[in-house]
């Protein structure tokens, strides 16, 4: 079930907010972590007790980290907890590369393979991992106590705005809410807001413009030239924003419903000067976990220049590889952290030279040419694509590109390009000076949402990148 779905949309979400308001305030814990489970079971039934058995891990491990009366006792449960969700993680989520990049070496060398049936990846497992190591470890540094109500826990585990697809959310950060909340009407008027504008980034922005990546990344290697692919690299980076950070929207606005107040995860990401900004404001949650939990544990950059390089590439290839197990997201990473080192070595000065028009311009392309590496998993393919971007020799391409895209496409793709900037947020403080504001706003987001489920109503075309993560 993903929330820009009908039965989301208009049997879910009404009956949890029906009941949520219905009962006592000391049932709705309950109502949401009754409904939490019902949404992950719903399409992933038999994975359900897998996350059962991780929530109930990380609240024994809690438990005993806290209990420990000597650090080094502390220390080892806590090495454990940690080692445990990995193992969860890894095998789930890795288990079938590893069998089969074992495989390909062993073909080659003349060694008898293994045979294996494949092991099918479990909705969320990378963000509801996350969220148990950075609970465990936060008990261990004193910067939360451990919760000794499991059903709290594991309403914080599978609650769910934030189970399949984050933001990822520290423990210590909802602890108080998850204790008590109150019913706050500007609060539930600004979730709705913010929902169905997640909802109108995904729906009528990103699954549109999906389209063109959908048809130019399944090109033959024959067909494609620099026109097509240049084309299909622009739209996959405008999908990729506005579907993932649309998600983000409707999560967070979802929590504000159920007064959660959850933190930001996206912010103009492609108005950044360099990439070292650029991952201060893309997938936040994400980049923040790995600052605080792997970068700064390393040593950061209190170490000297080799370690900082290092570290960085660490968190990188880890930030690679936690998106996806395939050799596609391990480039992805390596790339990333080369680009991050490439600037701290003296390309960040060069930078300064620069306009800031062209630095967001020069963030938006290097970040666009990873985003070819999401959606082509395929290494040879990918690099076949990557060539064809300097292949110029196409004699009429522009004729065969109007046979395929419609002008509904070429006008998505240039909104998202518009609203990738700053630019709603400066029309809706223009609102702010006009007389009923409130009325017009209203108008605005009613219009967007009906626009939203009447396109939700004509296509069947409705994909989710991040699911797979």
């Amino acid at each position: 079930m993903v929330f820009s779905s009908p039965i989301f949309l208009f049997w879910f979400l009404p009956l949890v907010l029906f009941c949520y308001y219905l009962v006592d305030r000391k049932y709705r814990n309950g109502v949401l972590l009754f409904f939490s489970l019902l949404f992950y079971g719903w399409g992933e039934g038999e994975m359900l007790t897998l996350m059962l058995v991780s929530t109930l891990l990380n609240y024994v491990f809690g438990i005993q980290i806290q209990n420990a009366t000597v650090a080094s006792r502390s220390k080892w449960i806590l090495f454990l907890g940690v080692s445990a969700n990995l193992s969860l993680l890894l095998y789930y989520k890795y288990a079938n590369f590893f069998v089969d990049n074992y495989n390909f070496a062993a073909s080659h060398l003349g060694i008898e393979t293994v045979t294996w049936e494949k092991v099918i990846l479990p909705l969320g497992i990378s963000f509801y991992t996350f969220h148990g190591i950075s609970y465990i470890i936060d008990v261990y540094r004193k910067h939360t106590s451990a919760q000794r109500d499991p059903f709290k826990l594991a309403l914080y585990i599978s609650f769910f705005p934030q189970l399949i697809a984050g933001p990822i959310i520290r423990y210590k950060d909802v602890q108080d809410q998850i204790d008590d909340r109150r019913i706050d009407i500007p609060l539930f008027a600004s979730g709705i807001k913010r929902f169905v504008i997640g909802l109108a980034k995904k729906i009528l922005i990103a699954n549109i413009v999906g389209r063109i990546p959908e048809m130019v990344f399944k090109m033959p290697e024959s067909e494609l030239n620099a026109y097509w692919s240049w084309l299909g690299v622009i739209a996959v980076a405008v999908q990729l924003y506005f579907d993932f950070s649309g998600y983000s929207d409707m999560a967070i606005g979802l929590a504000r419903m159920f007064g959660f107040r959850f933190l930001e995860n996206f912010n103009y990401p492609y108005i950044s000067q360099s990439m070292k900004e650029f991952w201060t404001r893309w997938h936040i949650s994400l980049s923040n976990w790995f600052r605080d939990y792997v970068y700064y544990p390393l040593g950061g950059n209190k170490k000297g220049k080799f370690r900082m390089h290092l570290n960085l590439w660490t968190i990188f290839l880890l930030n690679g590889i936690w998106h996806g197990a395939n050799w596609s997201f391990v480039i992805f990473g390596i790339y990333h952290g080369s680009l991050l080192t490439f600037e701290r070595i003296g390309f960040d000065r060069v930078l300064n030279f620069i306009p800031r028009v062209f630095r967001s311009i020069y963030v938006f392309i290097v970040f666009a040419l990873g985003d070819v590496l999401f959606s082509i998993e395929d290494i040879h393919h990918a690099y076949a694509y990557y060539c064809s971007l300097f292949d110029f020799s196409a004699p009429d391409p522009f004729h065969r590109i109007h046979l395929y895209l419609t002008s509904e496409w070429y006008f998505t793709l240039i909104l998202g390009l518009i609203l990738s900037i700053p630019s709603a947020e400066f029309l809706f403080s223009q609102i702010q000076n006009i007389k009923r504001k409130q009325l017009l706003e209203t108008c605005i987001i009613l219009l967007l949402f009906v626009l939203s489920v009447s396109e939700l109503a004509n296509t069947s075309y409705n994909p989710f990148i991040y699911f797979r993560f």
